[in-house]
Order: structure tokens, then sequence, then C-alpha cells
């Protein structure tokens, strides 16, 4: 595992690399650190140097990237936000500042490390080194590019202290800054030893930079959909000089099945040994991010494991408002248990646990999302959480995996079938135990009815958590915020997916596109037969790639960017449900949105507090369509 080292601000210090997006008194503060820039011309000096670009890189994954895919049709809006999804267009919105900030100075810090090692570096190391800052520099400025488009910066002049002209926007035309990506990159491939040369867990290799290459020519393969037409990043890949559109999914592919192919990388047996924090380092992960247990050097914690979990100390119970017409209100979730001497007490399940995670009620799994799974699919109870068990110590795994105190079935469940588990809790039998239902939930009171179908009910506490981003790693308490376990960014599942919509593009047949899913469809099926169901039944469209996405990748850092390159987020958005409670409650949802800002939403908002500190800045630097106020 590469070690991030806890003296990044040192560093940057020492190298006066301050991010030039910060407040300005911050840019000015002297450096208080005794090295000087002739230490990062050591040897020591420039693996620290490396490494802080890793830093700002796991700032970036540790909650930012994964906020990105909350604007998708897999997740909606849980209580603790207050059923406010209005951060799809709030240009003060702290994540996409906070993303802003740590990208630039990672590139900051990367273009001063280069100047440092050189074009032609007479070392091996060296040339590992400047591999590694040109496949992340590649990687930042690729994700500014489909996240803010021509309206980002570019970082031009390479500073050793303080400059005025820092803060001047730099704005670059999108073809400008996939030239300088394909460089990169190009470089990194070239030049970066394999997974299996390489020591150290969490440094880039030649197969992570292949795979990233694959992700960054499908995105600008995506600008080439007619609905770009007249817009000047329309049909980019001519302007970069590639031969036609298919010509990019040709070379994509070839990188996916070198991927495949020339490397150790593996698929796991089972699709939940990818998020077991004690399977972290295996032959899947193509790239993670790191973390570890040492708070020496975990200074920042991942906290994208708490984003999804639900209430665990409460249950649902459903209540008929009208005929046919359901909600459910909480209860706190307690039943009658035995203790060692065989007496009865009263068992009441935490909120939080280092079993099923410290809730959060950020976000929770849509209808749509887990309704793209067929209940044969393992991968689905290794998404979404079902089955809660009696926990005798918040910092451990329950001592009987056989005692449920409540059980979450992917099915609606009967008002005489929950009124049955309640009054059998309340007998005081010790094997009872609680049912909540999907309708309990969703609304789901009338299958015809298409606009509410499936819309989340108001104010959700209880819900599916999402299981599968839990970091059981977590040692002190249920309440632990640090989470340490590895955020995996791209994993060898993608390569087959990315090999699968190739072949669709490609207009290979649909049996070229199943042969491609047949490893991921094996692992998922005990009976591979069992994936027939996934299969359209009139021909295959973009929807059903997307699906295979969805199903092995959700949320998984890269969520949205998939909905971007296929044009299809504002369609797949567009058609989630509202439920009638939140629409009665006149809340705005990522649908109402859509409406309002259309094809804006393809472009994030830029950060309003860093518009703000740039020099000279106009309304038409800007992204359209988004409110600045009086600011401009």
């Amino acid at each position: 595992m590469i070690v991030i080292m806890k003296k990044k601000y040192i560093i940057l210090s020492a190298l006066s690399m301050f991010s030039l997006f910060s407040c300005q008194d911050f840019l000015k503060e002297e450096s208080k650190s005794q090295m000087t820039l002739d230490y990062y011309y050591t040897d020591k000096g420039l693996n620290e140097g490396v490494a802080a670009v890793y830093s700002s890189c796991r700032e970036m994954f540790r909650g930012d990237m994964f906020e990105i895919n909350y604007f998708s049709d897999l997740s909606e809006v849980a209580a603790s936000q207050n059923n406010s999804y209005d951060h799809v267009g709030k240009v003060s919105a702290g994540f996409l500042n906070n993303l802003f900030c740590n990208m630039h100075q990672g590139i900051m810090i990367a273009n001063r490390m280069e100047r440092i090692i050189g074009d032609n570096p007479e070392t091996r190391t060296k040339e590992i080194y400047l591999a590694e800052l040109r496949g992340l520099r590649a990687m930042f400025y690729q994700i500014q590019a489909e996240l803010w488009g021509k309206y980002g910066h570019y970082q031009e002049t390479v500073y050793d202290q303080f400059e005025e002209s820092m803060l001047y926007l730099n704005q670059k035309p999108l073809s400008f800054y996939y030239e300088q990506i394909l460089k990169d990159i190009d470089y990194a491939i070239e030049k970066l030893p394999t997974q299996s040369e390489i020591k150290e867990f969490g440094r880039l290799s030649q197969g992570a930079a292949k795979a990233l290459k694959a992700r960054f020519l499908l995105a600008i393969a995506g600008y080439s959909n007619p609905e770009y037409a007249g817009q000047e990043e329309y049909n980019m890949c001519t302007q970069l000089g590639f031969a036609s559109e298919n010509d990019l999914y040709t070379q994509v592919r070839a990188l996916a099945r070198s991927v495949i192919n020339d490397y150790s990388y593996a698929l796991l047996p089972s699709y939940g040994d990818n998020f077991d924090e004690s399977k972290q380092i295996n032959k899947e992960v193509i790239w993670s991010v790191q973390w570890t247990t040492d708070k020496t050097f975990n200074t920042d914690e991942a906290g994208y494991h708490r984003f999804g979990i639900g209430r665990t100390c409460e249950t649902l119970d459903l209540k008929e408002k009208s005929t046919n017409n359901f909600t459910a209100t909480m209860r706190s979730l307690a039943v009658t248990r035995l203790d060692e001497s065989g007496s009865k007490f009263t068992f009441s399940m935490p909120c939080h646990s280092m079993y099923y995670g410290r809730e959060y009620r950020h976000i929770m799994p849509s209808f749509a999302w887990i309704n793209m799974f067929d209940n044969k699919d393992k991968r689905k109870a290794e998404t979404f959480e079902t089955l809660y068990l009696r926990i005798d110590d918040d910092k451990a795994a329950p001592s009987d995996m056989t005692d449920t105190v409540a059980y979450m079935p992917f099915r609606t469940i009967t008002l005489e079938e929950d009124e049955w588990h309640r009054k059998w809790v309340e007998s005081g039998d010790p094997h009872a135990y609680y049912l909540d239902g999907m309708n309990e939930v969703y609304d789901m009171d009338d299958p015809n009815d298409t606009r509410h179908y499936g819309g989340p009910l108001l104010h959700r506490s209880r819900y599916y958590s999402l299981k599968k981003f839990y970091d059981r790693s977590r040692t002190e308490k249920g309440k632990q915020d640090e989470g340490t376990a590895n955020g995996t960014v791209i994993r060898l599942a993608e390569m087959f997916l990315i090999d699968a919509e190739c072949a669709f593009r490609l207009k290979e047949g649909e049996q070229v596109v199943y042969n491609a899913l047949k490893p991921l469809w094996e692992r998922a099926f005990d009976n591979l037969e069992d994936a027939d169901v996934y299969k359209p039944k009139s021909g295959m469209d973009i929807h059903f790639i997307v699906d295979e996405y969805s199903r092995e990748l959700g949320m998984e850092f890269n969520t949205f960017f998939i909905l971007k390159r296929t044009r299809t987020l504002l369609e797949r958005i567009g058609r989630l449900p509202i439920s009638k409670e939140e629409e009665n409650s006149g809340i705005l949802r990522y649908a109402d949105y859509v409406k309002e800002y259309g094809e804006y939403l393809y472009i994030k908002p830029f950060p309003e507090s860093q518009a703000t500190r740039f020099k000279v800045m106009s309304r038409e630097l800007l992204p359209p369509g988004y409110d600045y106020g009086s600011l401009f």
C-alpha cells in the first residue's frame, strides 16, 4: 500500500504550492518548513512529492467524487438532506468546490514535480515517477473536462511562489484538454510498470493507465452524439485526429481486452468479495485509492461509506390512509430476547454499528435501481441490505448469525403481514422479528400510476442501505467516522462491460455483447440461463448497456460519467417517479430539475466560491443556465 504522507501540507509549503483556490491570505502565507526546494531533488523528496499528488487524489475520492453520482437514476435523497434535491443546480455546492480545489492542488503539485524531474529522466525510478504524475494529471483534467467542460481552468505556468497571475482563469476548448490528457496517459501507458512489478499496492500501473484511457476515449466518443450538433465539441473524435467514431470504439476495445488478457487481473469468485474490507488487495482491483488504519498517516478519513446508510434502529409500520392508499411510520426496533441466564430482556437495535454502518441517511437507492436486478442475481443481495441481525456489541459482528430482528424483503407486504409480525414481537416471543416491505419505503399503491409508483415516501430514514459500501474495517465504535477501506476506482469487471459496449456500438450483434458479459453473468447467477431475463425482448438499445453498468458498478465513483457519455442522464432521471406524499409537499426532485435546466445539466455549476476568487470573471465565463445572482 502506498503511504500517503501526513506531511502533505509541509510538502506543499516547501514547494510554494499553496492551493491557488483557497483564500488569498493563505496563498501569501510564509513557509514554516525547514525544507527547501533542493530537498525535492533528493530520492526521498521526489518520493514524497509524488505521494503528495496521490494525497490530493485521496482528498477527491474520500467523499466528493461519490457525491457527484448522486445526480443519477440510482439514488434518491434521504431524510438527513430534508428532501432537498437542489444541489443539482446549486452554485454554492460544497462538494463541487472541494473537488475543484483538491483537483487543482494535485495538478499544481504534479506540474512542479514534473519540472523537477524533467522530460528525460535519467533513472528508471524517475521515469516511473513522471509516468505516475502524468497519469494522475490526465485523470484530474479528464474529470474537470466532464464536469465543467470548457469552463474549467488550465494551469499553464509552473509557479515557485505566489504570483498574482495565478488568479486569472485560463479557459481552453474541450479538444485542447483532451489533447493534453491523451499525451499524458499515453506516456503513462508507455512508462508505467505492470501491477506485478509494483511493491506498493495503490500506485498507478500500466494496466490502470490503459483502463483510464479506455474511459477517456469513450468520453470523447460521446461527443459524436447528434445532440451535440452545433456545439464546438461536436465530433471531437475527428478534431483529435481519429478516423471515425468506430475507430475510437475499436481502440477502446483493444485497451479493455489488453487489460483483461495481458496482465494478472482476475474476477473474484464472489461479487461481494469486492466490498469485503479484508480483501481490499485482490486481483480484480485495477486501481484503488488507499486508506489505512494507521492514524499517523490517515488524517483524512474516507466518508462515503456513510452516505447510503439508513436508520437501523427503527422499523416501519404500514399505515392505511384510505382504501388501497398506504404510507408508513417509524417505531424503535426493539424485540424480546433471552440473556445468558435464560431471562427475557428487551434488545434495542443500535442506530450505529461496525457491522451495519454509521447511519447518515444522505441518500437511498432508487426504486428503479433496486428493480434493475432480478432476484436470482446475487449482486442484488450484495448491493442492498435486507437482513438485520441482533448485535450485542456495536464493534463486532453478530454473535448469532441466525438471530433475525428485522427483515426487508424485495417485495410489497400486506397490512395483515405487517400487523402479524408486530403482534408477534409484542407477544414477547424471543424469536420474533419485524417485517418491512418495499411499499413501506416507496409509493407502490397503483402500478398503473406511472408518475407516482415507486417514488420514495416522504422523509425516509429506514430503507435498503447501500451494503456494498459498508466499511467494517473501522475498529473503535459504531459511531466512528473514519473509514479505512480502500476506494476502488477501477476494477476488472468494468473492462468486460466496456468490451460489451464497444460490441454494441460497432453493431456486431447481440450475441457478441452477451459473450462479453458472460463472465459477469456467470458470477452473478448460479445458472447462466437465469441471466436471460436481462436480454431485451425486442432489440437492444443503449439502456440495456447502462443497466448492466448500473447492476455491476452502480455508484462506484463513475455513474454520472457513464450517464453523461451515453447521453442517457436526462432521460433516465426524467422518468423517475415521485411519491404522492412528496408531490403534495411541493418537493422539487431530480426529474423536476431536468425539466427546469435541461441540457445544462450535462455541465456542473462552476463553484461560486472559486468564481469569486478568480480575477476578471464575468457571467460569460461561467456555465449557462445556473443562477449566480448579482455576483456578475
